[in-house]
Formats: structure tokens, sequence, C-alpha cells
């Protein structure tokens, strides 16, 4: 190993302990290790922990939160008859569910990405967030993940970001090692900007939207290139990752694909493992499916988060829908498995020249759109999109014309963009509303 990559490694991995330790304040060797105690833990005292915890949430819920305690009646309530907590609960009764045990300042702000059209405001606490990270770092080193290793990061790059938080973007870069390649728009040259950058860096993970992995994957496949470095494994994360993503991504990067299913709101939910089964996260929450029998019949998923005390978060319909197993996994872990995920995915657009613009792009923008309460785009070719529109009072035409500029500027102006007024956003088969979806070059050849 050259000595600067073994210098940055070195710096990286103490650069990651004093983020937990001293940044965080986090008590990181003795946090970790109780993690991973309860995560490698028998079934049993899994199912014990999560009722010591559970038990624990929702006696802070009725004492301390106006919401829950109108809601609950008691602090020892069956967690079974509780309705669930849907997203339009969230905001219109949000300064009800804030915890009083926690001044203002104590609170984190945080909010969706905007992928599901109309975002969706809360707040988390410090706690909330080192147990997270604690979770999601056991879990990526299932993936061959560890501190100060280089990593290809495919993401939401805020790549347009100016001054200060261009800057601390990246500073955190350098300090963890990663190097980003922005999943918002995959341009030929981005691409091979980032293929010099793994020669020269040697990342060893990739960390990535699996629509923006395929793409780049895909890329690699069409020009006939070789990588030259080697990779351990891939972390798949914020979409679904469908068998023709995962085929390619195998084939071209000679590693397995770890699907991780996770979300702002509750973080990691659930991650494969080397079998190939997804586990559930018992330690941060309490999954349950919304259905007569989960292990047959799927249904909606619902979250309890159990380390989210500034604002709790109990049997939180997150929108997806899946079905357990009662299998034992032939890995050895004993925690429980979630046998099937049916979820939106984020469509990924192409343009005439051949520029991949990742849908997230049109939800960033259209945030926040006087006039516009929801929306779907659709890429019926290369020269046609449908725009669908759910308006509102302060719908105008220079709304219209905005949208359908924004939409022209980044496929194109000969772009024809059809603006379609509708009551409503269709559910799809998923029972999820997708608000970005592309028929263009959905699929691949087989290799």
């Amino acid at each position: 190993m050259p000595i600067r990559h073994f210098t940055k490694r070195l710096f990286s991995k103490v650069a990651w302990r004093a983020y937990n330790t001293y940044w965080k304040g986090l008590n990181y060797n003795t946090q970790f290790s109780r993690a991973v105690e309860i995560l490698d833990a028998p079934l049993e005292t899994i199912e014990a922990f999560q009722t010591e915890r559970l038990e624990q949430l929702l006696q802070h819920a009725f004492q301390t939160t106006p919401y829950y305690r109108e809601l609950l009646r008691t602090a020892h309530a069956d967690i079974s008859q509780i309705p669930p907590l849907e997203k339009e609960d969230i905001r219109e009764q949000l300064n009800r569910l804030y915890s009083t045990a926690f001044t203002p300042k104590q609170r984190i702000r945080n909010a969706t990405t905007r992928s599901t059209g109309t975002p969706l405001t809360f707040y988390q606490d410090r706690n909330y967030w080192n147990q997270r990270n604690l979770s999601t770092y056991y879990f990526d080193q299932w993936a061959d993940w560890n501190f100060g290793e280089p990593q290809l990061v495919i993401w939401g790059s805020p790549a347009d970001l100016e001054g200060d938080a261009h800057w601390k973007h990246r500073f955190n870069n350098y300090w963890r090692n990663q190097y980003w390649l922005n999943g918002f728009g995959l341009t030929d040259t981005a691409m091979w900007a980032a293929l010099e950058k793994m020669r020269h860096d040697q990342p060893q993970t990739i960390l990535a939207y699996p629509s923006s992995l395929y793409q780049f994957a895909k890329f690699i496949f069409e020009n006939g290139l070789t990588l030259l470095c080697k990779f351990k494994g891939i972390i798949s994360s914020a979409e679904m990752l469908h068998p023709y993503y995962r085929t390619l991504a195998e084939y071209v990067f000679k590693t397995k694909v770890y699907n991780r299913y996770g979300s702002r709101e509750v973080g990691v939910i659930a991650m494969e493992c080397e079998a190939g089964r997804m586990h559930i996260n018992c330690r941060d929450l309490y999954l349950e499916i919304e259905s007569p029998d989960p292990y047959t019949e799927p249904g909606e998923i619902l979250i309890t988060q159990l380390n989210s005390y500034a604002m709790p978060f109990i049997r939180y319909r997150i929108g997806d829908i899946g079905l357990l197993s009662d299998e034992m996994c032939p890995c050895g872990n004993d925690l429980p498995i979630l046998a099937e995920l049916l979820g939106r995915t984020t469509a990924t657009f192409r343009t005439r020249n051949g520029t991949l613009i990742h849908g997230s792009y049109f939800t960033e923008q259209f945030h926040d759109i006087d006039g516009v309460t929801q929306f779907q785009i659709i890429q019926e070719s290369l020269r046609h999109c449908v725009l669908k529109v759910v308006p509102d009072e302060k719908w105008t035409e220079t709304t219209r014309y905005y949208l359908v500029q924004s939409i022209q500027g980044a496929l194109g102006t000969m772009v024809v963009v059809t603006v379609e007024l509708v009551d409503e956003i269709p559910l799809s088969p998923s029972g999820k509303r997708e608000y970005t979806i592309s028929k263009v070059d959905s699929d691949i050849d087989d290799l």
C-alpha cells in the first residue's frame, strides 16, 4: 500500500474516533460495544430489550407529550391499540408532538428529502443521532466498510453549495475519506472523473442510490472498461434495489451489493446480511406489519423508534409495504427478518444527449412551489414528458410556465411538456404515490 494511502486511512480513522467521542459527546468504545452486544444477541434477549425500551418510550410519551397524553390515556397502554401515526398527523399536530422534557435548543430539526412530493418536517435529539450512528456503523460493517477506509459515495451530492456550506462539505469528505459522485446528475464527464479518482484513491466500498449505482455500472459496462480497484462491498440505500440493478452492479464491480433499508425519520430499519436476508434493526426500533398475518400477507410497515424522545414516532406509517419471515438466518444472526419489501423507486431520467438526471432533482426543484399540492412527472420518451399537478387556489399560469421551464432546463428545450391538472395522484401497485417515473431505458441486456 502506498504511504500516502496508509497515512490518509490512519488520519481518517483517528478523525472518525474524534468525531464520535469529542464532537458528538459519545463514549464510543463503551456504547458501540453495548450496541454490538444487543444486535448480536439471541432472539430472546433482543425481544426482552425491545419490550423494556418500548415500555419506557410509551411512559415518556404519555408523561411529556400532549399528543400522546390525550391519545394513550394511560402510561401503560397496549401498543397494538394505538392508532398509527400518519404523516398528516405530524403536519397538523407538530407542536403537540414535541416532548416537554426537551427545550427548543435541544430539538434538532430535520425533514424528508422531498422524494414523496411533499416534505415532512420533524424533530430529533442528540441521543437519537448518536444511537442511529452506532447502528449504522454496525450494519455497514456487514458490507466490510470500516472507519478510515476510502469510500465512493454516489448520492445526492450538494455540489452546487457555495461559501461555508461548500467548504464544510468538502472538509467532511476529506476527513471521512469519501469521494462523492453526484447522483442528481450523472454526466459522462462526471463518471469519467470518478473513474480517475477511483484509480487514484482505491475505494474499498461504495455507498449509493440503487438507480445511480446502476447507471454508473452501466456506463462502465457499455464502455468496456476494466476497474483498477478492488471492492469489498457495496451498500445500496434510499430506493428500491431492483434485481437488474443488483445483477449489473455485482457483475461490474465484482463484489456483493448489500441492501440497506432506512429513512430520514427513523434511521436504519433493516440491512441485508451475507446470506441475503434483510435483518430488522430491533435495537433502535419496533417494526409491525399491518396485516392479519404478517408472515403470509403483506401489509403496511409501522415503525416505533425506540430512541426518538424529543418527538416520539410511535407506530409511524412509513409508506412501504412488507412481509415478515419466521426463518432462522443461515448467517447466524438472530435479528428478525424482513422477507419482502415493496416500495417506491425514484426514477432516473435520461436526456437526448445521454445525460442522466436523478428523479430527486425534480422533487428538490418543485419543493414549496405556490399553487402545487402534489405532482407527478412521467418521462414518456426522450421528447415528451407529462406533468400531473394537483393545484390549489394559488395556481397560476406563471406557475405552469416555471414548472415547464424547469423540466426543459434539465431535459432539454426540445422536450414537449404536457401539463395536466388532476384531482389526485393515483397510487402505484406498491401502495405508494410515485412522483417521478421514467419509461426510458428501463431494462438491460443479459450479461
